[in-house]
């Protein structure tokens, strides 16, 4: 009985806090019917998003230090992949130390290894793309692995700064912009519906995972 309770006044909570923090978002500025509502739920769900902001910094601190302890074990304990780890400590010392002492360099640091990091990668992508329309050519011929090494070519030799590709480049362009961020609009709706769908069930009840 007493676990029924608790889960019981669990979820009174968090559809309490979650309704109220919706209903603040939702006022606003204080317009509409509620509008002498609105002071009172926007400091409320100020206060409960102060409470997450807080809560997630919290829970990238214990990850960090999690990731230290971990790799310090590695280190000291002589296992395999301690060099890695020495790499990775020293890193994030030098990081943080270059943090202190002059911000403006940590962040062209950290500009220069990520862009260096995205360049390579972007690089490897190329390689990627080409075995996998290849493999796929060899498993087996279909209309949709023929469209996508034909669209694979295209936009592979219109990316090359070559002079006479202006078709190829026009319609890598024309790729990109419609094709691709319809494609990218889609899979943004799909997430907003998605979350939308979890805090609706959160809120009516349905979903319980934050108790486990």
């Amino acid at each position: 009985m007493q676990l029924r309770l608790g889960a019981a006044v669990t979820t009174a909570i968090t559809i309490a806090v979650g309704l109220v923090t919706v209903l603040g978002l939702l006022l606003g500025d204080g317009l509409g019917p509620l509008s002498q509502l609105a002071p009172i739920t926007g400091s409320i769900t100020d206060a409960f998003l102060q409470l997450v902001t807080i809560t997630l910094a919290l829970t990238i601190l214990i990850g960090v230090v999690n990731l230290l302890s971990v790799h310090l074990g590695r280190v000291f304990g002589r296992r395999k992949g301690a060099v890695y780890s020495v790499v990775l400590l020293l890193s994030f010392a030098l990081v943080v130390a270059t943090y202190i002492v002059d911000r403006d360099t940590s962040m062209i640091l950290l500009e220069t290894v990520q862009i260096s990091v995205e360049s390579a990668l972007a690089g490897l992508l190329l390689f990627v793309l080409v075995v996998g329309a290849s493999r796929m050519l060899r498993r087996r011929m279909s209309w949709t692995g023929l469209w996508f090494v034909v669209v694979l070519l295209i936009v592979l030799i219109g990316a090359l700064p070559l002079t006479g590709l202006s078709a190829f480049a026009d319609a890598r362009d024309w790729l990109l912009a419609v094709p691709v961020s319809a494609g990218a609009r889609g899979i943004l709706l799909g997430i907003a519906l998605a979350t939308i769908v979890t805090g609706v069930r959160v809120l009516i009840g349905q979903d319980r995972s934050y108790r486990e």
